[in-house]
């Protein structure tokens, strides 16, 4: 049965909706396979590849598959899966651009943070910028995280953020629609964002302009009946448009995790501990002379190289322990900034 449900995924053109309405009529999977010349001996090779690689495919029967996912008009039929998931969970989803300043970076961060420490499962979908830096935050606070790719699990794009999926997967989730290796296309990542609203409750935008990949997901969200939240910028800044826009046309205006777990029907939380951003290890004085010059601003290698008067390779092993002390965030074109 399950290769008929991954044969048919596997035809352009044949979608959910027209699924279902074939299957609602009384047609069969092996006839619709038929009709569709649905390619069954690529079916078990997917099949078999998952099973090697420890991937799970769910079709929509399947009872690991998320019951909030059924509810949207045009649910995923097959899933696949890299992780676990969590019956029940309650998610966030949080999205934005790739090219984020260093303030978007560090609220998707701290909401993430925030958010996972009060036991929600915070979604994105591993891009650059928002994304990763929410998936970041949510496993620095030891929650939960679930990435939705727009290609196959077997392959994370993009590449630099391959070993950022692999931790995911290990406490929470890698998902797709596409057949294993598959390659994003450009119309893949739209239909990918109708799963990351899909699985939460709210979808919270960080920074985007306002025909970003971002503000197709609020869409979304506001379709399958989400809550769609934003988080406010600068207000001459191109990437605040796209939030500004939600919140002018009535988004809730995110500042804290409160804001998110009111809106939620939970409980607000009384402390700060929550949003603050893990806590930095013993630094040496070195990196301490590095913290005190870097400041909030992305500052480029070269420079602060010339502000410490010390040899290029000598900064980036410091910066190299600042990271994994989660103290300093590395940012696209050798720019780094204070967490």
């Amino acid at each position: 049965m399950l290769r008929y449900w991954v044969g048919l995924n596997m035809v352009e053109g044949v979608g959910p909706i027209k699924l279902r309405q074939r299957l609602e009529r009384g047609d069969s999977l092996e006839s619709l396979c038929a009709e569709f010349k649905a390619p069954l001996d690529l079916a078990d090779q997917q099949i078999t590849a998952a099973e090697k690689n420890n991937i799970h495919i769910l079709q929509l029967a399947d009872p690991k598959y998320p019951e909030i996912l059924k509810q949207i008009h045009d649910p995923p039929q097959v899933l696949y899966l890299r992780g676990e998931l969590v019956k029940g969970e309650t998610a966030v989803a949080i999205v934005g651009t790739r090219r984020a300043s260093a303030y978007g970076l560090e609220c998707a961060r701290r909401l993430a943070s925030g958010l996972a420490g009060c036991g929600l499962t915070v979604v994105s979908g591993l891009a650059m910028g928002i994304d990763a830096a929410a998936h970041e935050g949510a496993l620095a606070a030891g929650g939960r995280t679930i990435a939705v790719l727009g290609g196959g699990v077997d392959a994370p794009t993009p590449y630099c953020n391959a070993n950022l999926a692999v931790e995911i997967s290990k406490s929470g989730a890698v998902l797709s629609e596409y057949p294993l290796g598959q390659k994003p296309r450009t119309w893949s990542f739209p239909r990918r964002n109708r799963i990351v609203s899909g699985l939460c409750r709210a979808v919270i935008v960080v920074e985007g302009g306002e025909k970003s990949g971002a503000l197709i997901t609020a869409r979304m969200a506001m379709e399958q009946g989400r809550e769609v939240m934003a988080v406010p910028g600068r207000i001459d800044s191109e990437l605040s448009r796209g939030p500004h826009s939600l919140i002018k046309d009535g988004a809730k205006l995110v500042e804290t995790i409160d804001d998110v777990l009111v809106e939620l029907n939970m409980s607000p939380i009384k402390t700060e501990a929550s949003t603050r951003p893990p806590a930095v290890s013993q630094l040496t004085l070195e990196e301490e002379r590095i913290l005190v010059l870097l400041g909030r601003e992305p500052k480029h290698l070269d420079v602060l190289a010339a502000d410490l008067s010390v040899p290029g390779y000598t900064l980036s092993a410091l910066l190299l322990s600042l990271e994994m002390k989660k103290a300093v965030q590395q940012l696209p074109g050798q720019y780094y900034v204070v967490l």
